[in-house]
């Protein structure tokens, strides 16, 4: 009973702009939110940015919105929706980062190539060429197999199952194209 009438006045309080309701509300749960907040972070000062953040919302908006049911709950769960959207927000930045660190390595490579005489273009084109003549080379069984693994991305396992045959014929065939290709390619790359 006592947490319901506490929770009317600082309601009531808070709606009518009296700022000691808002203190004492400050003070009873400030710290407990601030951990609360730091279990979904990981980090005080972002979980004290959120929690600060909240409270400044209510103060803010007190006019306009009503708190239905207990101010704790409200309170733990509107931090935890805080949290919630910093490690989204964050989750979004670092992909974004990423891709953005990978176009950046994409493009210098590039314009590396652009400003060179030719030369890495060439010998890109030669390796190629060298490439698929050593793949062509390898019997049908044995090409298909390394194709699979290599450009489509299948497990042994899975091209075992695709084929019909064992995982270990999968991994001798495997391990043939591999020597094959070695020793015909090593001698190009030198």
């Amino acid at each position: 009973m006592a947490n319901q009438e506490f929770d009317k006045r600082i309601k009531s309080g808070i709606k009518r702009g009296d700022k000691n309701c808002f203190r004492i509300l400050y003070r009873r749960f400030y710290s407990g939110l601030c951990q609360f907040a730091c279990q979904y972070t990981g980090r005080s000062d972002v979980a004290e940015e959120i929690v600060q953040d909240i409270f400044m919302k209510l103060w803010m908006g007190r006019k306009k919105y009503t708190i239905e049911g207990s101010i704790q709950s409200y309170l733990y769960g509107a931090v935890r929706n805080g949290a919630l959207n910093y490690l989204n927000h964050l989750a979004l930045e670092r992909r974004f980062n990423n891709e953005t660190t990978s176009q950046l390595h994409r493009t210098i490579t590039y314009i590396q190539i652009s400003q060179e005489d030719g030369s890495s273009i060439l010998i890109d084109k030669e390796f190629e060429k060298s490439f698929a003549e050593a793949l062509e080379a390898l019997p049908p069984k044995c090409r298909e197999i390394f194709l699979l693994n290599r450009k489509d991305g299948l497990s042994h396992s899975e091209i075992a199952e695709k084929l019909g045959l064992s995982k270990n014929t999968i991994q001798r065939q495997m391990s043939i194209a591999i020597e094959k290709l070695t020793v015909r390619l090593l001698p190009k790359i030198k």
